[in-house]
């Protein structure tokens, strides 16, 4: 029988979820998407950004929040 180890080499990027798998996961938890947050995703989308630059977006997004 072989066994397979799996380590991990350097720092972890993560995982980016999917939108189908986030949302089960959003459902799950009780969570709804405001309508700002659903026009962001379709924009981005729509855009084909990469997951850094979506990443990027929606933390501004927030950060923006938090300061008004």
């Amino acid at each position: 029988m072989k066994k397979t180890v799996k380590q991990l080499v350097g720092k972890s990027q993560g995982h980016v979820l999917g939108e189908r798998t986030f949302a089960a996961i959003t459902a799950v938890e009780g969570i709804s998407l405001s309508a700002a947050g659903r026009k962001r995703l379709a924009s981005m989308k729509k855009r084909k950004l990469t997951t850094e630059q979506q990443r990027s977006e929606v933390v501004r997004a927030y950060s923006e929040t938090k300061n008004r």
